[in-house]
Order: C-alpha cells, then structure tokens, then sequence
C-alpha cells in the first residue's frame, strides 16, 4: 500500500500550474513556427509576423495572470464590467494571434501589430475612466508597452512619437474629466508624468535604434563592396600573374634553351660565337630575375621587411612616379627607426591603394607623401592635385571600394580616416601607437 501511495505522489508531484502550461504552449508553439519561418525566409533573427505572435502570447498570459488578482478586490456591481474589459483584451489578442497565421495576417503583420498596440491602449484608458483609483498602474503599463513594443516591432520614430503623444494626451485629458480640481489626488500627476518619462523614453530608444540600424546597414553595404572588390582584385592579380609567368618568364626561358642548345651545337674551335651566345643568354637571365623581382614586389616588398617603411614608400613612389609620369615627393618627420610590423604593412598598403586610385582617377601631376609621428600617434597624410572627389563621382560621397579597404585598415589598427577633396584629394590617416613606442 505505502508502495502504491509514493507511485501516485511521484505522478502527481510535477502537475504544473495554469501559468506554466501558458508559458510552455506559447514557447512551443512561436519556437516550432518561427524556426520555420526564419529557415524559409532567411531573415537574421525572428521575421515581424513571429515577433508579433510573442507579443499576443505575453498579453494573453498577462490577462490570465491579472483576472483572478484583480476580480478578487472587485465589488460584485463592478465584477461586469471588469469581464468585459478583460473579454475585449482576449477578443482583440486572439484576433490578432489567428489573424498572423493566415497568409493575409502574414503580409499585413504590421498593421496587425499597431492594431494590437493600439486596442490594448484604448482598453486601458477605459480601465481607467471606469476604476479611476490605480492610475499609477495603468500609465506603468502604458508606458512599457510603449517602449517595448517600439523596440520589438522596430517601428519608426515618427510612428513611435505620434503614439507617445496620442496616448500621454489621452491619459492627461482622462485624469482632467475624472479629478479636475481634487488635489488631494495627486497619483494622476505622477501617473502623467511616469508616462511622459516612458513616452520619451520610447521615442528615444526608437530614434537610437533607428541611427543604429542604418550604420549597421551601411557597414554591411560597405562590407559587402569590399568583399567583392577582394575577390575581384584577386582574380586580376591571378590573370596578371598568369600573364607576367607566360610572357616574360615563358618568352626569356625560351630564348635561354635555344642559346644553350646552340652553343651545346657550335663547334669548340669558334669562340667568338660562343661568347655572344654565353652574353646573350646572360642578359635574358639578368632580365628575368629583374621582371622576377619586380612581380614579387607586388605582393611583399623585400624592403618593407629589411630597411623599413621609409625606404619602401621611397622605392614605391619612385618606382609609381616612372610608371605614370607623375612628381612625387615623400617626407618624415619624427619616426622611430622601426613601427611594429602590422602598422608598417598597413600603411605601405594604404599608400599603395591611395596611389592606385590617383593612378585611375585623380588625372594628376603631382602627388605628396607625409609620415610624421607625434602625441603618441603616427600620421598618414597622401595628397593630389587632381579633380578631387566630387569631380570624380559627380558630386556623390566618396565610398568607392578603394576607400572602403583603406577605410578598414584604418579601422583595423583603430585609427581615424580624414578625406579632403575640395582641390585635389587630402587622405590623412592616423594611427595610435603602442605604449613604449
């Protein structure tokens, strides 16, 4: 018997209550549908319509939690119209949670969304106007509504202020009509004001969301070019590499076997031959380590490594200024003898995509180079004297993919970049240097 009695007890011990089979059937069910939702969609986090039903589930569960608390305190007269404020609040939530299963409530979600916001708004006002004695308790929860139903459904802050303002107005009219001159009621003013507090409070957080997602959204565009600006300059370095390996090293090795199969060839008694032939063959070799040297430069300049960033920018310069027929000139002032290598690298690349974009764009005739370290910082500064940069992009804000890679550099050592290009381009990037430096 004692056997049976502890087998019943352990079966009856874990019945959980009302409240939690709600939580649990809610967290089920928007779990089960939202992972689907999101798979289909492929949106980063919950889609609207899921953030929606969220929502409808808290309201319900906040409507079965209040009822029995509050229908215990109210006088049996009152105890009707309290069912049907309550009736309204699970009418209207359930509405809306079956609506946002339906392929139309699917499209319209936000719509659905400022419909729930709003009902429940109204239903509380009435609450209000109907047992005027808690009004701190409705503007409390008038005022978190507002803020976290702002945040939850990303609404706009236009849309964020009207509501603030339609419900603060409304709850400030309501507390006028019900206790105009009583000042022995002062629980509507603070109400008022706990409600102003979490109306602005709203309005901010959804203007504070709103810049953020905008730079979230940019840095994702600015990304998205960089990253096809990689692969495309990777493809160009591969076709480059492929075209410097077959003409210049292909053509000179070529000539290089025929020379030694020649004089491999040539009688022993004609010297003078062999010597033009050893002679030629040298300087096809002396070409091809020359063009060797030259194609490894384009990804680790030796000197970079060895001597510094100094002579690099120098042989870059002058090695840029050939090429393109272009002055320059490079000038330091107060660097140590060496900076630690990934800032080194990074400014040898900068300098080299800035020089890159001159080259292609700036149609100058002279380009000027500064390295100065001082206040713990070491400063950056390339300038042209070009169209400048409305010129070149026809008054658009410079954002080219070239910039874009700079502009991560910098970011990456977490310096600053400043862009001038009234008359000519100014590119001054500044980078912090490590402590002892």
């Amino acid at each position: 018997m004692s056997a049976l009695v502890e087998l019943l007890r352990r079966r009856l011990a874990p019945v959980p209550s009302l409240a939690d089979l709600v939580a649990g059937l809610a967290r089920s069910v928007t779990v089960g549908i939202d992972r689907t939702r999101a798979h289909e969609a492929r949106e980063p986090g919950l889609p609207l319509v899921s953030r929606l039903r969220v929502a409808t589930f808290f309201a319900l569960a906040c409507g079965v939690v209040f009822l029995p608390v509050e229908g215990s305190g109210v006088a049996a007269e009152a105890s009707f119209a309290l069912l049907l404020l309550y009736g309204w609040h699970a009418i209207l939530t359930s509405f809306v949670l079956i609506a946002s299963f339906t392929a139309r409530g699917e499209r319209n979600a936000d719509r659905l969304a400022l419909v729930l916001v709003v009902g429940h708004a109204v239903n509380l006002h009435v609450y209000v106007y109907v047992w005027p004695g808690y009004p701190g308790l409705a503007a409390g929860i008038l005022a978190c509504s507002l803020m976290g139903n702002s945040v939850l459904f990303g609404w706009s802050t236009r849309r964020a202020l009207v509501l603030a303002v339609a419900f603060s107005l409304a709850f400030l009219l309501l507390g006028m009509k019900i206790a105009p001159y009583d000042v022995q009621r002062p629980d509507f003013a603070v109400a008022s004001i706990v409600l102003l507090v979490g109306a602005t409070t709203a309005v901010g957080s959804t203007h504070l969301l709103a810049l953020l997602r905008a730079s979230l959204a940019e840095r994702e565009r600015e990304l998205s070019e960089l990253s096809a600006r990689l692969m495309s300059v990777q493809e160009e370095e591969r076709q480059r590499l492929a075209r410097e390996l077959h003409d210049e090293f292909g053509q000179s090795l070529t000539a290089v076997n025929a020379n030694l199969w020649l004089i491999e060839r040539q009688a022993p008694e004609d010297a003078e031959a062999l010597r033009r032939r050893a002679a030629e063959t040298r300087r096809l070799v002396a070409r091809t380590l020359a063009a060797m040297r030259s194609l490894s430069q384009l990804f680790r300049p030796s000197v970079l490594d060895a001597l510094g960033l100094m002579p690099s920018l120098d042989t870059l310069l002058g090695a840029f200024g050939e090429r393109h027929e272009i002055a320059t000139s490079l000038a330091g002032d107060g660097l140590p003898a060496r900076l630690p290598a990934e800032i080194e690298t990074a400014l040898y690349r900068i300098t080299q995509e800035a020089l890159t974009n001159v080259a292609r764009h700036a149609r100058a005739g002279r380009v000027r180079v500064g390295l100065t370290a001082m206040g713990g910082e070491v400063r950056l500064e390339i300038e042209d004297d070009g169209v400048g940069l409305v010129a070149r992009d026809g008054a658009k804000a410079p954002g080219g993919t070239g910039l874009v890679g700079i502009r991560e550099r910098v970011r990456a050592l977490g310096g600053k970049l400043v862009l001038h290009g009234e008359r000519g381009v100014r590119l001054e990037v500044r980078v912090p240097l490590p402590a002892g430096r």
